[in-house]
């Protein structure tokens, strides 16, 4: 059985013993092959938008032993953007994982009934974690708890999160507030505390960077100096 990176693997240790799931954006198919081979998940879907990482995930179970079988009944490969091909209330846990917050809330909102069908979210996004927490929050999300997870140079957060039990109406991002509180990770596992602080330390360098660039540079906009020595300030002060 092929390890799971750092990231693969605390996903899957949020999902429970029984619990049948669905890899939007599967990919490589890596983490539903290792929840399927390690009898955590009697069934797995695994959905892309591109056909090259469909067959790339087929190929992947074709090289184990008893997973080999593609045409397992429990074992689905289908071609489709988003949450489209899989049916309401199919699996009890989907996860998105690598794509941008903002990807995912168009995902999610596509199709909200078909998205409150689902018992769980697990959502690792690459970027635009703070547009994601707020229009989770807005369309009444609950966040059940959050991770840190080390890969490469990155700390990549993952959001454990359950639907609200009805249509909320859905918000816009079009009055997404700029503030940098949505950014921050909250309600971490407690084994995701020892990372937070490099986490904010990393975040606290780009920022001052940026402020570096702006005083260095010919000219300075304000507006966006504030904004950068507002952002500092304020992950000087936080705390786990």
């Amino acid at each position: 059985m092929a390890a799971l990176s750092e990231r693969l693997a605390l996903i899957a240790e949020q999902i429970k013993k029984g619990q049948t799931m669905a890899d939007v954006g599967t990919d490589h198919g890596f983490l539903p092959l290792y929840l399927w081979e390690s009898g955590i998940c009697p069934k797995v879907i695994m959905t892309d938008v591109s056909a090259g990482s469909l067959r790339k995930a087929k190929e992947a179970f074709q090289r184990t032993g008893q997973a080999a079988n593609v045409k397992n009944p429990d074992i689905h490969f289908r071609l489709g953007n988003g949450l489209e091909p899989i049916e309401e209330g199919e699996v009890d846990t989907v996860v998105i994982a690598g794509m941008g917050g903002v990807l995912m809330t168009h995902i999610l909102g596509s199709s909200f009934s078909k998205t409150l069908s689902f018992g769980s979210y697990i959502l690792q996004p690459r970027n635009g974690s703070g547009k994601l927490r707020y229009w989770l929050g807005k369309a009444g999300f609950e966040t059940v708890s959050e991770a840190l997870a080390p890969e490469g140079k990155f700390i990549c957060e993952i959001l454990m999160v359950k639907p609200p039990e009805r249509v909320n109406p859905l918000p816009s991002l079009d009055d997404y507030p700029d503030r940098i509180e949505f950014e921050i990770p909250r309600d971490l596992t407690e084994e995701s505390k020892i990372l937070f602080n490099i986490y904010i330390n990393k975040k606290l360098n780009i920022e001052k960077e940026i402020l570096k660039a702006m005083i260095d540079g010919k000219t300075c906009d304000m507006k966006k100096k504030s904004r950068a020595e507002d952002r500092i300030r304020f992950l000087k002060g936080v705390k786990t």
